[in-house]
């Protein structure tokens, strides 16, 4: 394996000074083996993890993780796991916009030191969350924390213990066990401007004591508009409604029983999101010649297609877009008598009004059965998660652990797909998901110098979706790209609207069975070596729904993932180690391709990549856009060769800990983007006529590329004294492309030249330098209360919006404070949230200018989303 080579290569002579030069500096202080601290001198909070399956302190486990306790998550006010990774190193997450779409809390993508998958779809997640211990499927999407006892964030490839997608990592939630010789409950209250409340109550309950206890929560929240449509509707709204309960049952001193049954509703307006329309903003890259590479890898000139350049206007700078969207459900486009068009059929349909055309499409019609009904623009989604963990003690150490889950997930998603006032495009996404898995582990005594642990698992999954909108409507479908039919378009001298339906070939089927383990060896007081290792069998089916057609691919992909980590405590306060480890993620199924037809058409069609007759079938066409002509109906399985050092510190007495790690990553085959324009029969093999259709679809497929990534990272806390405590963490995060990976055929021109390298190129949407900063003070008030303040403070740094580095956004600074009163059972406070109302855009991507038709794909469009506005809140939690 190259990494061992790499590992082998590297010398940790100058990171093991430091550590044994503070050691020395502990064991030779008179105050370092005193058992009393001075006054004003508490120690941090020491927090428990269980990243490898066995209970660890933050300071000893050669990991790099960041915890979080109860609380802290309640003393911070973190609202999600947004919140929560703005305060550790190397983890970028917006619960809304940072999936491969912009905005909305659906399909988010959770990066780890820049390792995330292209797609958004949570079944391709590079980094997969947990719920006490169970794989959650869609989990970033919105999971509440409000019963959450710890949440764990584990950085690097994870695939020895945890397993399903965790390539980049994992990050487990740890829910609250009720107590079963303690009533406890609790009463949080948040309300502020724009219409926010936030209300949990939750209560712990021991029905028999010692033997069994209940424990449940129910939450309502609501987040008003955060921005006004030009049309008048709302953007940004959120709404959730949820609930969780469970029992806890000890019938025997060596059983344990723990089973959580949670379900969530949320019903969301549009996303508040805007969008720059490249080809008329300056500076543009319209026939400017760049150097790069074609698809052999060559030097190259590159002439650029329309496309933005340079750092994106800010909102309130002059070339900035407005945040604004369609939210009307009868556009006034549709009640012009005109023909429509049914691409599902082929088909022009009859002049007449059709005021309710996006009615009948958007909310009557169920293009996936059993998803929420929508009754306008944004997203609903139902999910059921539940889950079971038993431990059984034998004695003498040894213990039998068994978990399982089932979870369901459906959503319904209705979005403006230009982002702006003018009628063009609407697209309706979508997905259900039901999963359920089940593991169990046997392992030996902790205490041991020779320490085991085995288990096994098997994971079922279905999950189907279109991936890239199920249904899109058009208000034009068949408008060319000129200035007369555009404005035709919005009158009665054309056809529309239309519908056109993609087959769900976005989702996946799943089952996978898995054997590992682990074996651990002090060969001193000071030295120990881990060796993990899993062995995996993924057999991966795409789905193909398209009419009456059924259908699905399969493909079975083998994982071995190992993990070694050698590991020095010159002390109880100091943990140097070093690691290798590999992660794996199956490959992806180009359905797509998979499914097109090989057979020539019989009438020819002006190809949209050379602008000539053609009667190329759609697997010739595909075959045309993909590197060296060949058609990729799957991608090789992904791999993730990976290298770790750390060294994670404890001084002064336990004021002040710190964990400083520094990584380098291979990672391969990866399943890079790559779209394609053509034309197709029938999208229901059962119906085709070899007749193409009256306009191209443009689709995705994937090619293999590689990455390479390196960086460092600082996590650190410090208790000044026993009422002020400061935190500080902070990542320099490297990555970009090694080995080609397509661009879009639409930079170059002329338009569909494929086959550019992105050699050298990074990443968009990651940052390089993500840092953040904590503080908190509290004193007595009287003899009953005290008095705090807090504050946090993140930053982000640039980010690349496109693949080929062309254009980025600013980087922004978020601040929130707060200030309350406290008692034994009482917090009462007031905060505000983005207290210097920052304005650079939060996240974006690029794609294509949805305001045109006919011809839009030839023109470049970036979707942006905004931050949050400034928020102020008053919060109330009540212990009783």
């Amino acid at each position: 394996m190259k990494i061992i080579q790499t590992c082998a290569s590297l010398s940790l002579g100058a990171l093991l000074a430091l550590p044994l030069a503070v050691v020395q500096a502990q064991q030779s202080s008179p105050s370092a083996s005193s058992n009393t601290r001075a006054a004003g001198q508490e120690p941090l909070e020491e927090v428990l993890v269980t990243a490898r399956q066995r209970e660890e302190t933050l300071i000893e486990i050669p990991l790099a993780i960041a915890a979080f306790s109860e609380e802290q998550i309640r003393e911070a006010g973190f609202r999600n796991l947004s919140d929560l990774v703005r305060q550790t190193a190397g983890v970028d997450f917006q619960q809304r916009g940072s999936g491969a779409g912009v905005g909305g809390r659906i399909n988010p993508v959770i990066r780890i030191r820049g390792v995330a998958s292209p797609s958004s779809l949570p079944h391709l997640a590079a980094t997969s969350l947990f719920v006490d211990g169970v794989f959650a499927l869609g989990g970033a999407n919105a999971i509440p924390i409000n019963d959450i006892e710890r949440v764990e964030v584990i950085k690097g490839p994870q695939s020895a213990f945890f397993g399903r997608n965790t390539f980049a990592g994992a990050i487990n939630y740890i829910t609250r066990t009720p107590k079963l010789d303690e009533r406890y409950s609790r009463l949080d209250i948040a309300a502020g401007n724009r219409s926010l409340y936030n209300v949990t109550l939750l209560s712990s309950i021991p029905l028999i004591t010692d033997k069994f206890a209940i424990e449940g929560n129910v939450q309502l929240y609501n987040r008003g508009s955060q921005f006004t449509a030009t049309d008048g509707g709302g953007l940004g709204g959120e709404e959730t409604k949820s609930g969780a309960i469970t029992f806890l049952a000890k019938p025997t001193e060596n059983l344990k029983i723990k089973v959580r049954v949670a379900y969530s509703e949320d019903d969301d307006e549009l996303p508040a999101t805007a969008n720059f329309q490249s080809q008329l903003l300056a500076p543009n890259c319209l026939g400017r010649t760049v150097a790069g590479l074609d698809a052999g890898g060559n030097p190259t000139t590159i002439t650029i297609g329309a496309t933005y350049c340079g750092e994106v206007p800010n909102p309130g700078d002059a070339l900035a877009p407005k945040v604004t969207a369609n939210t009307l459900l009868r556009p006034a486009s549709f009640s012009f008598v005109r023909p429509a068009f049914d691409a599902e059929t082929n088909q022009t349909l009859p002049a007449a009004a059709r005021p309710d055309f996006l009615i009948q499409q958007a909310i009557q019609r169920k293009y996936l059965p059993g998803v929420p009904t929508l009754d306008g623009p944004g997203m609903r989604r139902n999910y059921l998660r539940t889950s079971l963990n038993v431990d059984y003690d034998f004695g003498s150490g040894y213990r039998l652990s068994v978990n399982g889950g089932y979870n369901d997930q459906k959503i319904n998603y209705w979005y403006d797909f230009d982002r702006t006032d003018t009628e063009s495009w609407w697209n309706i996404d979508p997905q259900t998901a039901n999963d359920y898995s089940v593991e169990a582990r046997l392992s030996s005594p902790g205490e041991r110098r020779f320490r085991w642990l085995a288990g096994v698992t098997y994971y079922d999954q279905e999950f189907v979706t279109s991936g890239a909108g199920g249904l899109a409507i058009s208000s034009c479908p068949l408008a060319a790209a000129t200035a007369a039919s555009q404005a035709a378009c919005l009158t009665a001298n054309s056809i529309g609207p239309g519908n056109f339906a993609l087959a769900t070939t976005g989702g996946n089927l799943a089952q996978v069975k898995a054997v590992y383990g682990s074996v651990s060896y002090d060969f001193s007081e000071h030295w120990t070596l881990d060796v993990e290792a899993r062995y995996l069998e993924d057999q991966r089916a795409v789905p193909l729904v398209a009419g009456t057609f059924k259908t699905s691919f399969e493909t079975t992909f083998i994982q071995r993932t190992p993990r070694v980590i050698l590991s020095w405590k010159p002390s109880e306060k100091t943990t140097v180690y070093a690691q290798a480890s590999r992660g794996a993620l199956p490959g992806q199924t180009v359905a797509t391709a998979a499914v097109c037809s090989e057979q020539d058409f019989l009438v020819p069609y002006i190809s949209p990549i050379t602008g000539q007759p053609s009667t190329a079938s759609e697997c010739a066409q595909l075959a045309a856009q993909t590197p060296g002509g060949k058609l990729i109906k799957a991608t090789p399985a992904q791999e993730l060769d990976a290298f770790e050092i750390g060294w994670k510190q404890a001084a002064f007495d336990d004021r002040l800990r710190f964990n400083l790690t520094a990584y380098r990553y291979e990672w391969q085959n990866i399943p890079s983007g790559l779209t394609v324009r053509f034309f197709r029969d029938a999208t229901d093999p059962n119906l085709r006529d070899r007749i193409p259709n009256a306009v191209p679809n443009t689709l995705g497929v994937n090619v293999p590329g590689s990455q390479e990534l390196y960086g460092l990272e600082l996590e650190s806390g410090l208790a000044v004294t026993d009422r002020w405590d400061l935190s500080l963490n902070l990542s320099y995060n490297h990555n970009e492309w090694t080995e080609f990976a397509i661009s879009e055929p639409w930079y170059l021109l002329p338009s569909g030249a494929p086959g550019t390298n992105r050699k050298g190129k990074q990443v968009p949407r990651y940052p390089v330098w993500i840092g953040g900063a904590a503080t908190s003070y509290n004193a007595p008030l009287n003899e009953t209360w005290n008095w705090f303040v807090r504050g946090d403070a993140s930053y982000t740094s640039k980010r690349y919006i496109d693949w080929a580095n062309f254009a980025y956004l600013s980087p922004y600074s978020l601040v929130n404070v707060a200030a309350g009163v406290k008692r034994e059972n009482l917090r009462v406070e007031l905060g505000v949230r983005n207290l210097l109302d920052e304005d650079a855009w939060l996240q974006g991507v690029e794609g294509v200018d949805f305001t045109q038709f006919g011809a839009s794909f030839s023109r470049r469009g970036m979707g942006v989303m905004p931050q949050e506005k400034r928020q102020f809140e008053l919060r109330l939690n009540y212990t009783f």
